[in-house]
């Protein structure tokens, strides 16, 4: 097959696939279901609360480390999803096919508020990281293959979804600790200019 054929193929497959993953979010996860409901709810209550407990006078440090988290995060279940070993069959919307409530906001508000207890109170972050990743892939991640908010194949389990988990917390950890070593360093640079 050439290479023209081949694009055309994958373009067609594409099509067909993006045609029944909105047949099937209309008949499975619409306006009218629960999981319709749970991830709308999965999507604002997290984010009201980092609003009204969130440390303000650090708030661009703890956004970078969420945000850090939401984009590793993001990534790892967009080619675990691709890959099909993590999916995700109730998504939010069929324009968005992934979990994103998980990724996007849950699982980083979460390691927000550990990394600014950790942060403020002096408490090993390590430590609380590993619990929480814990938590979320024994105790939500259970919950959610219950209820079928998330199915794992092939040889995707509950303890690889933790590896992950604390991987990317502590990656999102180091990545925030080096971007303020760097703002500390231009400072000592500016004072000595």
């Amino acid at each position: 097959m050439n290479v023209d054929a081949l694009y055309h193929q994958i373009y067609e497959l594409k099509e067909q696939l993006s045609f029944l993953r909105t047949e099937y979010w209309y008949q499975t996860s619409g306006v009218d279901t629960w999981y319709f409901w749970f991830n709308i709810a999965s999507y604002i209550v997290p984010l009201v609360i980092l609003y009204l407990f969130i440390d303000r006078r650090r708030v661009f440090e703890i956004g970078f480390f969420g945000y850090s988290i939401h984009m590793l995060w993001g990534y790892t279940n967009n080619f675990l999803s691709i890959n099909n070993l993590l999916v995700h069959p109730h998504s939010f919307s069929f324009l968005i096919p992934v979990g994103l409530s998980v990724t996007a906001v849950i699982l980083p508000v979460g390691f927000m508020f550990i990394y600014q207890y950790c942060t403020n109170h002096k408490k090993n972050y390590y430590f609380y990281a590993i619990l929480l990743s814990v938590l979320f892939a024994y105790g939500f991640g259970a919950f959610s293959i219950a209820v079928n908010l998330l199915e794992l194949h092939k040889w995707m389990t509950l303890t690889y979804v933790f590896l992950i988990d604390v991987m990317v917390a502590f990656l999102a950890y180091w990545l925030t600790k080096f971007f303020i070593w760097i703002g500390r360093q231009s400072t000592k640079q500016q004072a000595k200019d």
